[in-house]
């Protein structure tokens, strides 16, 4: 029997099956929260698994084809779909030579992308006319039509294939050094400190560490300006509003608006449509400035020279440990990792939140032509809508009644708020088997490490080394950051880029999902921040209050009371 997952027969569920062709279907907790709205999962879900199948069977992988997911009560399930051995003896050799280019200069093969990916952008815009926030509502209701089937399907797998060519190297290689390294060193990598410090210390910025500070910089110069107070304004469109009212503040301003204009394409929520663009609500990216108002140095800064002398000596140390025959292999590995980690964050401002914003910047206007012309009752109800019933009503604008598509899938999706997600689908004894298939699986979802001689209450899939003690604060959603108070420990089901501003705040921080090449494990190394990621049940069982030690040279998490 099928579940149905929003009229989208992509992602129905066979509860027989599913589980028995694949052994078992794994929550993606990272993506997961907040629900998803049908139409980012028809477009922006889609296009990410089709690329991660079109990256595997391009590269060849040995192991597998790429992904398969379902989503089952609003939450998305993810699994490999495994090779034969005989495909695999039959992709083992041409996977080696695909590879290789990322093994010689993964940062060569990023650039070359990243910028096709710009250059995308630019042109979509240009070519339109478009520069402003406000000026697609110039377009006619076809050329409106005209530039969301371009981005639903043209650009949207440009960008899927881009991520994912990417993507897919990052996680094979760092997840093969981490194999090598278990077998030289005889430790778990992802909870080892030596291989954290030995991937941390990079000395140049990713692009979300260099966002934050260009609005730390803005920050010291409304100091500077003598505008500190305009930011004491509760509301942050307010504080916009106040600083309307000098020279100085308007003068501000104009700088804050040129950066939004180049930096300012991205949504609050990375994975939706259904949240405002920094670039359409200026008073997002204001709230990040609060945080940061009063620090005189970043604290992603203040650590560098030191992460990067460890990172060195280990380069230098680590090798001589190496039997001869593997020496160069590890270097070459460790460096390849190094970049992978690199790509594994920097990719994210050039791949999901422009992306993103792009299409938040379309669907937002048809909701409003939409809501206008009757078709549907609010701007909002866009997102529960499809790509053909946009088109179906794009034209005979006002003439088609849009309402019993949004009423039905609504009512299903405030439904499955309501709703605990189960782990998984199937037999839970294969998650293993499943998640070393295709490395690419464990930045969503990876099972804790446990050593119960340790005795801790949680146990993370990986770590950024060491150990904090302190009062906790969960936190759900990048909207209730500015809840956090300095030296608190962060308790979230994952981090993404919207949250790097955290982490000039938090003394440590445990997440729910998460893997060695996840957000919340690069950003705490390259913070200096203990983590523990991929504990699962570290929302649930951890309240906010609650006095919890953080220890990221183990990987565990003990409740103090």
């Amino acid at each position: 029997m099928l579940e149905n997952s929003y009229d989208l027969s992509f992602y129905e569920f066979d509860k027989e099956k599913d589980p028995n062709s694949y052994g078992v279907l794994l929550c993606d907790v990272v993506h997961g929260r907040p629900l998803k709205k049908p139409l980012y999962i028809e477009i922006g879900w889609f296009w990410y698994y089709h690329g991660f199948r079109y990256a595997s069977e391009t590269l060849s992988l040995p192991t597998t084809h790429g992904w398969d997911s379902r989503f089952i009560k609003g939450y998305p399930y993810i699994t490999a779909i495994r090779t034969t051995e005989e495909e695999r003896k039959a992709r083992e050799p041409i996977f080696r030579e695909k590879i290789r280019p990322y093994l010689k200069d993964f940062r060569g093969c990023w650039e070359r992308d990243r910028n096709d990916l710009m250059k995308m952008y630019k042109d979509a815009k240009t070519s339109r006319g478009l520069k402003e926030w406000e000026d697609i509502k110039r377009l006619s209701n076809i050329e409106l039509l005209s530039f969301f089937l371009d981005f639903a399907f043209s650009m949207n797998r440009k960008e899927g294939e881009i991520h994912m060519m990417n993507m897919v190297p990052a996680n094979y290689i760092n997840g093969t050094f981490q194999q090598m390294w278990k077998e030289l060193f005889g430790v778990e990598p992802s909870v080892d400190p030596d291989f954290s410090n030995l991937m941390a210390g990079s000395e140049e910025d990713v692009a979300d560490v260099w966002v934050v500070k260009k609005l730390w910089q803005l920050g010291k110069r409304a100091i500077e300006l003598g505008l500190g107070k305009a930011f004491e304004v509760k509301e942050d469109e307010g504080v916009i509003e106040e600083l309307q009212k000098s020279n100085l503040g308007s003068e501000w301003l104009d700088e804050y608006r040129d950066f939004l204009s180049e930096h300012g394409w991205r949504c609050e929520s990375m994975h939706a449509y259904d949240t405002p663009a920094w670039v359409e609500k200026p008073g997002l990216a204001i709230k990040q400035i609060k945080m940061m108002l009063h620090e005189d140095d970043l604290p992603v800064d203040a650590k560098r020279d030191q992460r990067i002398k460890e990172r060195k000596r280990l380069e230098d140390e680590l090798p001589k440990k190496v039997p001869q025959p593997q020496r160069e292999t590890f270097k070459v590995m460790a460096k390849a990792s190094q970049w992978a980690t690199y790509y594994s964050e920097d990719h994210t401002y050039y791949c999901d939140l422009y992306i993103g914003a792009i299409g938040r910047w379309i669907v937002s206007e048809f909701g409003r032509r939409f809501a206008e012309a009757g078709c549907i009752d609010d701007p909002n109800d866009i997102h529960f809508l499809h790509i053909n019933e946009i088109r179906k009503a794009a034209i005979p604008m006002g003439k088609v009644n849009l309402r019993p598509y949004v009423q039905r899938r609504k009512g299903v999706w405030e439904e499955n708020l309501t709703i605990e997600p189960r782990p998984c689908y199937g037999d839970m004894n294969k998650a293993q088997e499943v998640l070393i298939s295709d490395p690419t699986l464990q930045v969503s979802t990876q099972m804790p490490l446990v050593r119960k001689e340790l005795k801790a209450d949680l146990y993370g899939a990986a770590s950024a080394p060491g150990i904090a003690e302190g009062v906790a604060r969960v936190i759900m959603n990048a909207e209730q950051l500015p809840e956090l108070k300095p030296g608190e420990i962060l308790i979230a089901p994952g981090t993404s880029t919207e949250w790097t501003v955290a982490f000039g705040i938090i003394k440590g921080l445990v997440s729910d999902g998460g893997s060695a090449l996840s957000h919340p494990v690069i950003m705490s190394r390259e913070y200096g921040i203990p983590c523990v990621a991929g504990c699962l049940e570290g929302t649930t069982k951890i309240k906010t209050g609650t006095k919890v030690r953080v220890d990221g040279n183990q990987g565990v998490v003990y409740i103090l009371g």
